[in-house]
């Protein structure tokens, strides 16, 4: 069981920050809207402002509807500020499914998906926040270095 770093509860969700990853707990409300992103997301901005992460929204089953509205806006460029990637778990395979064929048709600028399943979603970030952390390094690495006297390109062996 992973041990959260930082806990804020409030009464429309609960946002916690481990190992590199906040998540926000949805509360079980009636409707998942704008509004309820929205404060959300401040809350969770609020947290530790100006830091950038990976963000995994899960909306509980017993959520009974989840506006289409406020998901597009989680996946904003508004909203994805200084968000490294953001996946949201919904309780509809139906708004899963619709979110993956988007995505493999469009392939969107920001980093952002819906999931069916909190796992592959957590995984998703995972990869997505390894890339970003140690990303640059990587690329930054011209290879393996050469042992004192090792032939060089252009030696004759």
């Amino acid at each position: 069981m992973e041990s959260a770093v930082l806990k804020h509860t409030m009464p429309s969700g609960e946002i916690s920050l481990s190992e590199g990853m906040f998540t926000v707990k949805v509360s079980g409300e009636a409707v998942f809207d704008l509004s309820l992103a929205k404060r959300l997301e401040a809350a969770r901005r609020e947290l530790l402002p100006g830091s950038a992460g990976v963000v995994l929204v899960l909306i509980p089953a017993d959520i009974a509807w989840v506006e289409p509205e406020a998901l597009r806006w989680l996946g904003s460029q508004e909203a994805m500020d200084k968000v490294v990637g953001r996946a949201v778990v919904v309780p509809s395979s139906m708004q899963a499914m619709r979110d993956n064929i988007r995505w493999r048709l469009f392939k969107p600028s920001v980093a952002f998906r819906v999931f069916g399943h909190q796992r592959v979603a957590k995984s998703w970030l995972t990869d997505l926040w390894v890339e970003h952390a140690v990303g640059p390094e990587l690329d930054a690495w011209s290879g393996p270095s050469e042992s004192p006297g090792s032939p060089k390109d252009g030696d004759n062996l």
